[in-house]
């Protein structure tokens, strides 16, 4: 491997772990003390930097909790490039979302349900923050569905509901599963049937 391929990866592991470090610190403090008792230089402190280094990473402290990793896209890449392809667009898609909301953390995900049942406001941010879980679903139903663009919106629609309606259902002291088992009933009583054969 050339020399400045491999500073280039450490410069990003670095990186990563910066951004994981000020994270963990940022969720470790608020589960701690509650979010209005956590300042910026709390965090900062915590994870071992500077003020200005956490303001490299994140824009406020609700960025720094609820910002989605790095890697959490190309882990649901990974996901759409793995799933199944049969003739049940739907199900193939419950697929993708039940590994996508498995391979979320108990902790993380705890804390930010319970912000989000505190701080109601956070939750246009927290859309905005995640919509490449939208995006990535989006491409992968038009990919399917190329001649059928209605059912590819319904897909998406659908998936991204149950998803929403799964996460605020369930409540931050139940297990991860729980989660998991709400969104099986979620997409369940969504479903959408395949598209007729001709439009597949």
């Amino acid at each position: 491997m050339p020399e400045p391929t491999r500073d280039a990866d450490r410069l990003a592991a670095s990186r990563l772990r910066t951004w994981r470090g000020i994270q963990a610190a940022a969720v470790r403090l608020v589960a701690e003390r509650g979010f209005a008792a956590v300042t910026v230089d709390d965090v900062a402190a915590a994870a071992g930097t500077s003020r200005r280094t956490f303001f490299n990473y994140f824009p406020t402290k609700v960025a720094a909790l609820f910002d989605p990793d790095p890697e959490m896209a190309g882990r649901l890449r990974e996901l759409v490039d793995r799933s199944p392809r049969t003739d049940d667009p739907w199900a193939d898609l419950c697929w993708i979302c039940r590994g996508f909301a498995a391979a979320g953390s108990h902790e993380g995900l705890a804390l930010r349900r319970r912000l989000l049942g505190e701080f109601p406001e956070f939750g246009e941010y927290v859309g905005s923050a995640h919509g490449f879980v939208e995006r990535a679903l989006a491409a992968w139903a038009q990919r399917r569905l190329p001649d059928d663009p209605l059912h590819a919106r319904l897909l998406t629609g659908a998936a991204g509901a149950a998803l929403s309606a799964a996460f605020r259902t369930w409540q931050p002291e139940q297990p991860t599963e729980e989660y998991v088992r709400l969104l099986d009933r979620a997409l369940a009583a969504l479903r959408v049937a395949p598209p007729e054969a001709d439009q597949r």
